[in-house]
């Protein structure tokens, strides 16, 4: 038998149809399709359809995280990719402070320093 994700998406007007084909997911229950074919018309309803909500889903691929948030929606069950983003902004940030810090050096002094970060490999 083959496994299937539930998973719950959180956003609002438009949904991304698109996403329920590259995740070959379907909403997992009537009430829940209600609610994407309310948000998947050319244009928002009302007021409401631009506050967030959730809905599940279900289907045989783990969910593509990154690409539903490239739309405006969330998985916020999804603990793994919101670690390794987490992890990927800790490491740009880390990488900034370092560049504006040689930045403050002079030529001499980055030098030296770049080669004794050399040395230690």
């Amino acid at each position: 038998m083959a496994k299937v994700f539930h998973y719950t998406v959180k956003g609002h007007w438009p949904f991304p149809l698109d996403m329920l084909h590259h995740d070959q997911s379907e909403a997992a229950s009537v009430s829940d399709q209600a609610l994407i074919d309310g948000l998947s018309a050319d244009h928002a309803p009302d007021r409401a359809a631009f506050r967030d909500i959730e809905i599940s889903l279900a289907g045989p691929n783990k969910p593509n995280t990154a690409r539903w948030e490239s739309f405006g929606w969330s998985i916020p069950a999804d603990q793994e990719h919101a670690y390794y983003k987490r992890v990927k902004a800790e490491r740009l940030e880390e990488e900034r402070l370092f560049v504006g810090a040689l930045a403050k050096l002079s030529a001499t002094e980055r030098n030296i320093v770049q080669a004794r970060l050399d040395r230690r490999g």
